[in-house]
């Protein structure tokens, strides 16, 4: 909805039989009812919206999202006298609560736009145009304009599409019912209405099928404007109030976290060559894994805004994405879980993502112990953890782990390993003597994309891998597995031991062979 109701007056109020809705109208009255509607309207409000861009919610940390608003004066804000009260401001706030992060508003929306002009907003935005998300709200003007629905609809699946293909998730607010505007007069009203749902109709099927969440405005909106027009429209009695803005908003906003949320793991997919250069892996995984990732990761982990905060902290601050993936932490808050652990040893902290997550499966008294040798990222860590509120049962600690390890008191009943892989012996030789019998010892990244079995390797992480898998099966304190895992890390594998007296082992003197073939 962009263009002012004079114009829907002018427009509609002259060519309405050609949408065929009141045949016992005739062109005079409807002439007559325009001139009345342009009379009461008027233009108080111009022609530009309040420039609402900026970075909202600076007290927030990590990398911000990037917000783009497209369309026609709705989009833009037009009516709102704070550029906080804006339908951009609204979301770019309420977005930034949700997800722990500043939001980067940029808006691209022109006052009096048709959806054919949404191919030159988004090349008027250049890089910007690369967003996390982008709301589009078009087609007041559409109407008023006479656009064939047709045409219109495939305007806007175009710049879907073209958005889509910078790999931005889209919102689209779909053309609201023009009928609540009171100072238009009747039949010439329900002219606009007919026209502004038929459009509606037609925008939500073309932006569906070109890959955009769709909200429709008038459904969601367009009862409480009906019911109180006082509050909700702004002094062209048009365009909406800040309270309407705020409610268009509301509605808007489960969709526009929701395409956050899509974008988010995207972009964790579209790492997964950054990974690679990190932890010196191939990638051999095929999209139909890294799908399959996606949609368990989306049924089976419950989203956990601490953990989103501290990826987009540790990626902001330059940190290697190498933390474990989002099933790979549930897996470690089970285990805590399963083995009733009160006390975690965790060698490695990096950006503190599976110390959150292993604290969140702790008992309120239950304590963990990380140990990382870069301050750098304990800072980043314990700032995190702080705000995940798990402070309270997570010490980081400072220094190289070969150093640290000898002065730390046991015993313990979960221990992770994920630093080094060169000094995987040494880590495990301590996790020996500092767990209690029974206790679970988990140790990360042992498939190494497939190399962990080449016995030539001239790699010292993966050698380190190997040593740590061959003492882990002479060891006569360990009785251990191995997993594959195929994710949105690529290939790779953790293994799992549980620490047992020798005497007491499936290989000592009480029992048989430790594993069959």
């Amino acid at each position: 909805m962009t263009t002012p109701p004079a114009r829907i007056a002018a427009v509609l109020g002259g060519a309405a039989l050609s949408f065929g809705a009141v045949a016992v109208a005739s062109r005079a009255v409807l002439a007559h009812q325009a001139g009345l509607a342009r009379e009461r309207i008027g233009k108080p409000l111009g022609e530009l919206a309040v420039d609402a861009d900026r970075l909202w919610r600076r007290s927030y940390t990590g990398e911000p999202v990037r917000l783009v608003m497209l369309g026609d004066s709705l989009a833009a804000g037009l009516g709102a006298d704070r550029r906080k009260d804006t339908l951009g401001a609204r979301l770019a706030r309420s977005l930034a609560h949700r997800a722990h992060r500043p939001v980067r508003l940029r808006t691209g929306a022109v006052v009096g736009a048709e959806s054919a002009t949404l191919d030159g907003q988004i090349d008027a935005l250049g890089a910007d145009a690369r967003a996390d998300v982008a709301v589009i709200v078009i087609g007041g003007n559409d109407v008023t304009h006479r656009v064939p629905v047709g045409e219109a609809a495939q305007s806007l699946a175009r710049a879907v599409e073209r958005l889509r293909a910078l790999g931005c998730a889209v919102v689209v607010g779909t053309c609201p019912d023009l009928g609540p505007l009171r100072p238009v007069p009747q039949p010439l009203r329900s002219f606009a209405s007919r026209a502004s749902r038929s459009l509606a109709d037609a925008q939500d099927a073309a932006a569906r099928a070109a890959g955009a969440r769709v909200v429709s405005l008038r459904r969601t909106v367009g009862p409480v404007f009906v019911e109180h027009p006082d509050e909700m429209f702004s002094l062209d009695r048009f365009h909406p109030s800040a309270l309407g803005y705020r409610r268009t908003a509301d509605a808007l906003l489960p969709a526009v976290a929701a395409a956050l949320d899509e974008a988010t793991a995207s972009r964790m997919l579209a790492h997964v060559d950054a990974v690679r250069l990190a932890e010196s892996m191939t990638d051999p995984t095929p999209d139909a894994w890294r799908r399959t990732d996606a949609y368990l990761t989306g049924i089976l982990v419950e989203r956990d805004d601490a953990l989103d905060a501290a990826v987009a902290d540790q990626n902001a601050a330059g940190l290697p994405p190498i933390e474990v993936s989002p099933l790979s932490g549930k897996l470690l808050q089970l285990l805590v879980r399963i083995s009733g652990a009160r006390r975690v040893l965790e060698v490695g902290t990096l950006g503190g993502y599976s110390a959150i997550a292993m604290a969140r499966a702790l008992p309120a008294d239950g304590q963990l112990l990380s140990i990382e040798a870069e301050p750098r990222n304990a800072e980043i860590a314990r700032a995190s953890i702080e705000r995940a509120g798990v402070h309270d049962r997570v010490e980081v600690r400072v220094g190289r782990a070969v150093d640290v390890l000898p002065e730390v008191a046991g015993p313990f009943d979960l221990i992770f390993i994920d630093a080094d892989k060169e000094s995987n012996t040494l880590y495990l030789d301590h996790a020996a003597r500092l767990g209690r019998p029974g206790a679970v010892v988990v140790v990360d990244n042992v498939v190494r994309a497939g190399r962990i079995a080449d016995p030539g390797t001239e790699d010292e992480q993966v050698a380190g891998a190997q040593r740590g898998l061959e003492m882990l099966a002479r060891d006569p304190r360990f009785d251990a597995t191995a997993l594959q895992t195929l994710d949105a890390k690529g290939w790779d594998g953790l293994a799992i031991a549980v620490l047992v007296d020798p005497d007491d082992s499936p290989g000592g003197a009480a029992g048989g062979a430790r594993g069959h073939h």
